[in-house]
């Protein structure tokens, strides 16, 4: 059952940018989703403040104190909130905030999302990727909501999010800054397994990627880049009582044939377990193009925790220099 990061553990639309093993991802802009909010001086609720943020402030993401770890913000009150600790810089100040008060500026979210928090949508644009027709998606506009209805596994009522669609979408995107509508994707009625027979990118595995075209426009003979995900490493039989399958030196590289020789973008950190012991399962569940620069968007699944999997939404316009993608949210869910 799938439930949003940002929102079932408070924020972790948030979740960021930093690539080293056992470090949570955060995003390198955060918006202030509370009415006002202080920036400390240190990572505690008693320390001075440093400055006070209106809603809608966005912030620049600096570093996670302790490593991301998840806190109360006040031990005294048993109803306060867990978050992390988050260093931020703000119009040439630098302090903390806490993170149950600050989301993504992009957040990748589903249809049916759970909130178990009293914190409001944020103030983003809202977009749904639907299927057009057969052989294309389209980015819309709409509007979402929360609404209570009842859950027989909680045996309570839950808030779930909504839209104003008739249509279900294959998925939902929050953005502080306006985003272009219209053709987004080659697939349509179709998924990546539908095309390549497995999105599952395990050792061995070979997915190519493209923004596609749309056949609405005509004359368009524009020649549009296509990528390759390539996965490697090795598996082997482990013997022991459990008898389980090992993968070791997992590498998800991105390959680029247009030049000669080749260029390729190392996409690992962005799918690392938390711990050595986990396997990597990593997927490919969509691709296009969602900002609309002539260049390949992907949505990748990967389980890195033991409990716990995430869809991550990259995208080439966000790419620094010598990169073709960079991961820029994500959407956490306990298991399906």
């Amino acid at each position: 059952m799938r439930k949003s990061f940002c929102t079932l553990i408070a924020v972790i639309a948030l979740s960021g940018l930093s690539l080293a093993q056992n470090t949570p991802f955060f995003p390198e802009e955060l918006v202030v989703n509370a009415t006002t909010l202080n920036m400390r001086d240190a990572p505690d609720i008693n320390s001075p403040k440093v400055a006070s943020l209106q809603k809608g402030a966005v912030v620049q993401f600096v570093e996670a104190w302790n490593n991301g770890q998840w806190v109360q913000a006040d031990t005294l009150d048993t109803e306060s909130p867990y978050a992390p600790w988050l260093k931020v810089r703000y119009k040439g100040k630098t302090g903390y905030v806490f993170g149950a008060y600050v989301t993504g500026t992009i957040g990748l979210y589903h249809e049916g999302d759970f909130y178990f928090n009293d914190m409001p949508l944020p103030q983003l644009n809202w977009y749904g990727l639907y299927r057009r027709d057969s052989f294309a998606d389209e980015l819309r506009p709409i509007t979402v909501r929360l609404v209570e209805e009842m859950n027989e596994m909680y045996g309570e009522k839950i808030k779930v999010l909504k839209t104003n669609q008739s249509d279900e979408s294959k998925f939902i995107i929050g953005s502080l800054e306006p985003m272009k509508t219209g053709y987004a994707g080659p697939l349509g009625i179709y998924d990546v397994r539908d095309m390549y027979l497995s999105g599952e990118l395990s050792p061995g595995a070979t997915v190519s990627i493209h923004p596609g075209g749309d056949m609405n426009i005509l004359n368009d003979t524009t020649l549009k880049p296509s990528y390759l995900l390539t996965a490697t490493g090795c598996a082997r039989m482990e013997s022991n009582e459990y008898m389980y399958v090992r993968v070791t030196d997992y590498q998800l590289t991105l390959l680029d044939y247009t030049t000669q020789p080749p260029v390729l973008q190392d996409l690992t950190p962005w799918v690392r377990t938390e711990s050595e012991e986990i396997n990597p399962v990593v997927s490919i569940s969509w691709y296009g193009d969602i900002d609309m620069d002539g260049k390949p968007d992907a949505i990748l699944n990967d389980c890195p925790y033991e409990m716990g999997c995430r869809d991550a939404l990259f995208l080439s316009s966000k790419a620094k220099p010598g990169e073709y993608l960079r991961k820029v949210c994500e959407h956490f869910w306990p298991g399906d």
